[in-house]
């Protein structure tokens, strides 16, 4: 990028060379959208198989970690050619084109009549979301200078938040609405899932005239596709970039997993309250927007944190957040009750507060030029932690109990925070208070 260019701010984040204001607020929206629609497949599935397939309860834990288990594989497949074709063509095409296919995707879903269509519709998914997922959180690292890369990060996360919210009280209500109304529960599924395609086109015209063109340098500095072949797995030499990729193999499938299985776990145990799948999925929305509130309003604090702290003293705190509220779930006893809120707060706080950490920590360590391939392979390997956690899990939900896939979770991340403390003590990395501030020390 020309460094001549003039520099911006949005409020208290200074953006990037050649960054306007409008751009972010067009990357703002997108991350509305399309965290909702990454998120809210998994909690629409569960209407899906209940309401639409007619799948028994027992098997349904199964079926919800298969679909997510093939859904990854192609994405896995997908994430880095994607990646370093952001670092040569740009942002903008790749994701326009990620969220065409996702709006398609779930524009199907709802005619699915078999695991075998569901599948296939899911496959069409999958390919918007390896193109999707990896550029919302390149741009949240490209937008901003290194000093407000937190605050942006934060940012960002609050529009997830309440694009995850919107889907959890608006989208998925729209069944019951109907119902109420005397339609039945299929004809509410599909108007449902249309209306979630239909926001996804919007939002691919938002992106394609309102994100910025090309690449954060210089055409002829671009890196050429051999460079960016290797350059994810090259950086694995850094250790901070190694504790990130970790860190997004259970950020990635910790949000999955609290999506997928809590929502499953909310239509189990209404059913012993007497309370339809439609009716437990929208008394669980309201557990959901509670927690959702909760990770919304701590965003900009910890975006702070991020700016003033060593960056992977950060991911130890999100870590210790993430590990109790994990592990935590084996005492639940129903997601449908609010007593148990304070856990589900916490198991919020600590999801959010990983993701966000390592964010921040790639974008820190990644060479600019090759940041697109490597926050693809950051993306893989949270494609990796879903399939692990997910195909397991699904099989612990039904063999075991509601809350296994969790506490699976949490043991993960209680051992990676012990690797982040020794990492913290023999590769700290960059103060980045005080780069931003060199004065202050």
């Amino acid at each position: 990028m020309d460094k001549s260019l003039k520099t911006a701010s949005l409020g208290p984040i200074q953006l990037a060379p050649g960054i306007s204001p409008g751009h972010v607020l067009a990357k703002l929206f997108a991350a509305f959208v399309g965290i909702a629609m990454l998120s809210g497949v998994s909690l629409l599935n569960a209407f899906l198989l209940t309401e639409h397939l007619n799948l028994p309860r027992a098997q349904q834990g199964a079926v919800t970690g298969d679909l997510s288990f093939w859904t990854e594989i192609v994405a896995l497949c997908l994430f880095y050619p994607f990646g370093m074709l952001a670092d040569r063509i740009g942002r903008r095409p790749i994701i326009s084109f990620g969220l065409l296919m996702i709006g398609i995707g779930y524009g199907l879903m709802p005619f699915a009549t078999t695991f075998g269509e569901l599948l296939a519709v899911r496959m069409i998914y999958a390919v918007g979301m390896a193109a999707t997922a990896g550029i919302l959180a390149t741009l949240s690292n490209d937008y901003p200078q290194e000093q407000s890369r937190g605050k942006l990060i934060a940012l960002s996360s609050m529009a997830n938040i309440l694009g995850a919210a919107f889907m959890a009280v608006v989208i998925a209500r729209i069944p019951l609405v109907l119902a109420d109304r005397g339609y039945d529960a299929v004809t509410g599924g599909k108007v449902m899932f249309l209306t979630a395609a239909l926001l996804c086109i919007v939002t691919v015209i938002v992106t394609r005239y309102g994100l910025k063109a090309g690449t954060p340098v210089a055409q002829h500095e671009r890196a050429d596709m051999r460079t960016l072949i290797v350059s994810g797995l090259r950086s694995m030499k850094n250790p901070r970039i190694a504790l990130a990729y970790a860190g997004a193999f259970a950020a990635r499938g910790d949000l999955v997993i609290k999506a997928a299985f809590l929502a499953l776990w909310a239509i189990h145990a209404g059913r012993t309250l007497g309370l339809s799948p439609a009716q437990a999925m929208a008394r669980f929305g309201i557990m959901i927007v509670i927690m959702q509130a909760v990770s919304f309003f701590s965003a900009p604090i910890f975006g702070w944190l991020i700016d003033r702290i060593n960056r992977v003293s950060a991911t130890i705190i999100a870590l210790g957040f993430a590990s109790t509220g994990y592990l935590s779930m084996s005492i639940i006893t129903s997601p449908l009750d609010f007593s148990m809120l304070p856990f589900f707060v916490v198991l919020s706080l600590g999801s959010s507060f990983m993701m966000k950490s390592s964010l921040s920590l790639v974008g820190q360590e990644a060479p600019i030029r090759e940041r697109g391939s490597v926050f693809a392979m950051n993306s893989i390997f949270g494609a990796i932690g879903i399939l692990i956690f997910l195909a397991v899990g699904g099989r612990l939900f039904d063999a075991w109990a509601p809350w296994a896939p969790f506490v699976m979770a949490g043991v993960y991340q209680a051992l990676l925070l012990v690797v982040a403390i020794i990492i913290r003590f023999v590769a700290p990395g960059r103060n980045i208070a005080m780069q931003a501030n060199p004065e202050s020390g």
